[in-house]
């Protein structure tokens, strides 16, 4: 069973995933022809999908619109955000 440590450094990898591929895509907004900036993008592309998938299978979805509910809605199942440690 995963504990709250895992569930925090998921995140953080998730969270370092999103902010790699933001840059990424400012840079590109400025040198849309760069090899090496494509290449990057693509690969915190992959860095993100795997760190969301990864994310998502041991903890929940972590939006709404990526919830899989079909029985019941188990997005309330997570904790809320002040039931969480500091």
């Amino acid at each position: 069973m995963m504990n709250m440590n895992d569930r925090t450094s998921a995140l953080r990898r998730l969270q370092a995933a999103d902010f790699a591929l933001i840059e990424a895509n400012l840079y590109l907004d400025t040198h849309p022809q760069c090899p090496c900036g494509l290449e990057y993008f693509r690969c915190m592309r992959n860095e993100r999908d795997d760190a969301l998938c990864s994310y998502e299978m041991n903890f929940g979805p972590i939006t709404m619109d990526n919830s899989q509910a079909e029985c019941s809605w188990e997005w309330i199942n997570d904790p809320w955000p002040w039931e969480m440690e500091a």
